[in-house]
């Protein structure tokens, strides 16, 4: 597979990960419905709407975000491979390198947040606050498994670049 092909790959398999996040706002904000017009109201019930409400909205925008950036990387990725190869395969491996390395601290972060959340739907008894908790559970969980399908897509990329580096 040339470069250009594996850019495409990689970028291919990160829009995918927008769309995922779009799919899981589009899940939460279903789920702040639900809570809203089929659910007693209680403060946990209120807590879970808001919070499926406000976490759904902002990984949509998150997700349209991300598919957009990743457009603008590909274009900009091989408006440099046109213009020296050279140069677009040391800038891709620097950038993908970093990518590839972040990619623990992500997801550490994801699993930091899982745990905070956990820890307040298990020791904090305020239901409003146990109901927002469970949302942004679910929210950082999908988060999680999407993220986690990507990084196989990074990983085979930067080997791909190294490869070319290395020539």
């Amino acid at each position: 597979m040339n470069i250009l092909q594996s850019l495409e790959a990689y970028t291919t398999a990160q829009k995918w990960v927008g769309i995922n996040f779009i799919i899981l706002g589009s899940i939460l904000v279903i789920l702040a419905g639900i809570f809203t017009f089929f659910v007693a109201k209680t403060p946990m019930s209120s807590g879970m709407k808001w919070g499926a409400l406000v976490s759904g909205i902002f990984i949509i925008v998150g997700g349209v975000s991300y598919y957009s950036f990743c457009n603008k990387t590909q274009l900009s990725s091989q408006a440099i491979y046109e213009k020296d190869v050279t140069e677009f395969v040391q800038f891709e491996y620097e950038r993908m390198e970093k990518v590839d390395k972040d990619f623990l601290l992500y997801q550490l972060t994801f699993t930091a947040f899982i745990v905070a959340v956990l820890i307040i739907i298990l020791f904090i008894n305020m239901p409003l606050l146990k109901g927002i908790s469970y949302a942004v559970a679910i929210l950082f969980l999908g988060i999680l498994f999407i993220e986690g399908f990507s990084h196989t897509s990074i990983t085979k990329y930067t080997s791909e670049l190294k490869k070319e580096v290395q020539r």
